[in-house]
């Protein structure tokens, strides 16, 4: 039977806090909180879970990096997964509830979003999502009752989980987002098992200046080298349409997509 304590570093164990039943183990200030633009519900988690489960054009990033699972899961369908910067939880819906025996950790560091994956992934029922801010049509979403589902907050540079924890580690549109990209790298490198797979998606649209090197796909493939992730295959270019309003604005984001192993131990 999978408990979350098992895959948590001993020190953690009894000092993390539970909010609305989710393990916090890095918590906004309620003023952090307030100025976080991803923790905004009415104008940012509202429209993101519409954007991310009711527009879905054919063969978009998640469908990709979906494939990319069906596979590893084919031939290992009782796989611990961490999906890290799972937001509203998109990854984890399609392919949650066909491998019954594997167990998903859904990891931010927004708690609201992992409130609103809890709404969609765990609670069932439906959800009724509100997009007058953008033009749209009040967007009615089918939750789920999955019981392989489990939702962890933190932060990506201060993973609470111990070396070697998991099969498959998957983030996207996480790494250009995160304040230091090598520190991020190290420590999901740092809890994948020898031999599990790493899949990394996103646009690279990076938010600072130190961290616009990991631009350039072949520094970025560098860095998951040096930590002892075996590089299968990258792929660049992949568009991913993002829907601004009703107008029919949007943004097109050219994604890259890698795929590796952590190497065994010598």
């Amino acid at each position: 039977m999978f408990r979350l304590d098992h895959i948590l570093k001993e020190n953690l164990i009894a000092s993390y806090v539970v909010e609305e039943g989710i393990p916090c183990f890095s918590p906004k200030s309620e003023i952090e909180t307030a100025y976080d633009k991803y923790e905004s519900i009415e104008n940012n988690i509202d429209f993101y879970t519409w954007l991310v489960y009711g527009h879905r054009p054919e063969r978009n990033v998640y469908a990709r990096v979906n494939d990319l699972l069906h596979e590893y899961l084919k031939s290992d369908g009782s796989s611990i997964i961490l999906d890290v910067g799972c937001g509203v939880g998109r990854t984890i819906y399609d392919i949650a509830e066909k491998y019954r025996e594997t167990h998903f950790i859904g990891f931010d560091y927004s708690l609201n979003m992992l409130q609103r994956s809890k709404q969609i992934l765990i609670e069932g029922g439906k959800l009724l999502v509100d997009l007058s801010s953008s033009g749209f049509q009040d967007f009615d979403l089918k939750c789920k009752k999955l019981n392989n589902v489990h939702l962890v907050q933190g932060s990506v540079n201060e993973l609470p989980f111990k070396p070697n924890s998991f099969d498959v580690l998957v983030n996207t549109f996480l790494i250009d987002r995160v304040e230091n990209v090598r520190s991020a790298i190290e420590q999901m490198a740092l809890v994948l098992k020898p031999g599990g797979l790493f899949v990394l998606a996103s646009p690279l649209n990076f938010q600072t200046r130190e961290n616009w090197k990991y631009g350039q796909t072949e520094t970025l493939v560098e860095l998951i080298k040096s930590q002892g992730i075996e590089i299968v295959k990258s792929e660049g270019g992949i568009p991913h349409k993002e829907v601004l309003d009703a107008r029919g604005n949007f943004k097109m984001w050219q994604t890259l997509i890698i795929w590796g192993r952590k190497s065994n131990p010598l």
